[in-house]
């Protein structure tokens, strides 16, 4: 086997889990002699169609939908020269994908990295539902990132390979806490840091009013936001911090690309606020620095921190218990273990490493069953 085809809904560049799994993804593969022929969306509107598979959609309505047939066009172009087609999250352009692979007479499989909740309307909320349920079964194999994923799928087995992170680049890094918290100000406040897309649904807005609260208002703290604003909810951290007694608290910083182990050593630990997530990346990376997690009690969540022996958790979108906890970590401190331990956890569970070699081992059999 020497080429396979991988499909991912999002521009690569964008700041999104499934991205990122699927750049890791790629990168790891090469190494083992695989090389992989991408289809994703093109990042900026203005560019072509790119070498890495960037498709320029041109289409103001129905993206989706034209970005499924460039992507099965892709495919029948070049059809001799890949051997199994590996497709990202119940979409459409999946399904296209998965179809045009049985007329083709190669192998398919679909990875699920979440169920999001279906969008409001019938007709919509139908469609998307269908659009889903039919990606996962036209593919020859599925797989889902947890157990939690895999259970919103029960008409079907689905074998489970949980995300896994570069625990070598994802490290905590002496020097790199040093530079950061020079270059941003920082003394001795607690910091808190928050890595992911600043949606309501990532839980930002609740984080935010949680740094409102009494309970903090005495208290030394810093929240450091990474990640970036989305086309939806452009807005949302600049209004929601505009509305707080102490702005000063929050620190956005936007993307910060391949600097992101160094700023995540510069805290002290991590929130994971979101309302729903599958296998969280950013969670993950952040137990690989060895920074435990705050996080929402959600099921993954509650796993990854029940794995781990180590972290937080509050009721989901709650912003004064999320400050509850946040007062209890300043005043109480971080366990002097629990850095260790969360890192453990990662590289006995989480390396993106072993997670390619599951992914090369199904490739295979599925090419020589």
């Amino acid at each position: 086997m020497a080429t396979v085809f991988i499909t991912c809904p999002y521009p690569l560049s964008r700041l999104t889990g499934i991205g990122r799994f699927v750049r890791d993804l790629i990168r790891f593969l090469e190494p083992l002699g695989i090389s992989a022929s991408l289809a994703c969306p093109a990042e900026f509107k203005s560019q072509s169609i790119r070498g890495d598979g960037g498709f320029n959609l041109r289409w103001k309505v129905f993206s989706n939908l034209e970005l499924a047939i460039a992507t099965a066009m892709k495919q029948v172009r070049e059809r001799d020269d890949f051997q199994v087609v590996h497709v990202h999250q119940a979409h459409l352009q999946s399904l296209a994908a998965t179809l045009t692979a049985r007329i083709l007479g190669k192998a398919s499989l679909i990875t699920v990295h979440v169920r999001t909740p279906v969008a409001a309307g019938r007709i919509r909320r139908a469609t998307e539902r269908l659009i889903s349920n039919l990606s996962v079964r036209s593919a020859t194999e599925s797989v889902a990132v947890s157990r939690f994923v895999a259970e919103t799928f029960p008409y079907r087995e689905i074998r489970i390979i949980e995300n896994g992170v570069d625990t070598e680049m994802f490290r905590s890094s002496a020097e790199g806490r040093r530079r950061v918290r020079t270059d941003l100000g920082l003394g001795p406040e607690t910091v808190f840091v928050f890595a992911g897309r600043w949606t309501t649904t990532k839980g930002v807005d609740t984080l935010i009013r949680a740094a409102n609260s009494s309970l903090l208002a005495s208290l030394a703290f810093k929240i450091l936001l990474l990640g970036e604003a989305t086309p939806d909810e452009p807005d949302l951290v600049a209004r929601s911090v505009e509305m707080l007694d102490n702005p000063s608290r929050i620190i956005p910083l936007g993307p910060i690309g391949g600097g992101l182990p160094d700023y995540l050593s510069a805290g002290e630990v991590f929130v994971s606020p979101s309302l729903y997530e599958g296998m969280p990346l950013a969670f993950l990376e952040a137990m690989a620095t060895g920074l435990p997690v705050l996080a929402s009690d959600i099921p993954i969540h509650r796993e990854l921190v029940n794995r781990a022996g180590v972290g937080w958790l509050f009721p989901p979108g709650n912003a004064e218990e999320l400050a509850a906890r946040m007062a209890q970590v300043i005043k109480k401190g971080v366990p002097m273990d629990w850095s260790e331990r969360a890192r453990s956890m990662v590289v006995a569970h989480h390396d993106v490493r072993s997670k390619v070699a599951e992914y090369v081992s199904l490739y295979r059999s599925m090419i020589h069953p």
